[in-house]
């Protein structure tokens, strides 16, 4: 009679493990949704079906303190993005290729940005911007986002060198290669598709951070999502839903882009 129960409640438990993966699915993406929808929406907090508006959309893109913050987010993702890549790889060949004295204690030390609270990063590079002269501003949100941003790098290029097939390099030099050649003719050409990887999701990581950037910036050089944190502090604006959406647009474009980054690194190996 057991053997008979089985069979009729395995498809019932199936069917309860979908209605709750949905359901935590629809919790998840629900109000993300209702903020695209509202950002084509007259009033700000009504879903009105019959009225769809481009209002709030013209309105962001003539706002030239949106759009300058907009402009500031992309260079400071850009730069952040690039300096953290460039040291991130540097690293990530130190401690995967070399004989480092006390190597687990810098590892350590380097992914601290993510072990340790944001806040508390963000208070003690601002210390030590202030000890070391450093003004707030553009200089100092590309510092701490650079800063952010070198684990994730680190992360990716020495998960991609802990597999990387060294036979490949060694046939180089046999051949004749000097190692600078080598790097660059075999090394490089392979890593290419997880730094190209890294390097977007450092910008995308970047692009979206708040804590460390309240710290560091100031009212004239604020970063985009800066200035819609300083918005809902006064009033729910119907253009905070338009630049929601926008910078929802931003992320979903760089994750989609990483995953054909990886997809063209699988089809290459």
């Amino acid at each position: 009679m057991s053997g008979e129960r089985h069979p009729r409640r395995a498809p019932r438990r199936h069917r309860l493990l979908r209605l709750t993966v949905a359901a935590v699915y629809v919790f998840l993406f629900m109000p993300i949704v209702a903020v695209v929808l509202l950002s084509f929406m007259e009033n700000v907090s009504v879903l009105d079906f019959n009225r769809f508006t481009l209002r709030w959309y013209r309105d962001l893109f003539a706002d030239g303190q949106v759009l300058r913050s907009l402009w500031i987010s992309i260079q400071l993702g850009t730069l952040a993005a690039g300096f953290a890549v460039l040291l991130g790889s540097m690293a990530s060949f130190g401690f995967m290729r070399g004989r480092l004295p006390g190597k687990v204690v810098i590892q350590a030390a380097l992914y601290a940005p993510i072990v340790v609270p944001e806040i508390i990063v963000a208070v003690a590079l601002l210390i030590m911007f202030v000890m070391i002269h450093i003004p707030r501003g553009y200089v100092g949100l590309v510092i701490g986002h650079s800063v952010l941003l070198l684990p994730y790098v680190i992360s990716i290029v020495s998960a991609r060198l802990y597999g990387f097939d060294r036979s490949l390099e060694e046939a180089a030099a046999n051949l004749g290669a000097t190692p600078m050649r080598t790097l660059r003719e075999v090394t490089l050409p392979l890593m290419l598709p997880a730094i190209v990887g890294a390097a977007l999701i450092a910008f995308k990581v970047s692009f979206d951070e708040v804590v460390g950037s309240i710290f560091w910036s100031t009212t004239r050089e604020q970063p985009l999502p800066i200035l819609v944190f300083s918005m809902l502090q006064w009033e729910l604006t119907p253009k905070v839903n338009a630049i929601g959406t926008i910078m929802l647009t931003v992320t979903l474009a760089l994750l989609f882009a990483h995953q054909l980054v990886q997809r063209w690194r699988r089809e290459r190996t």
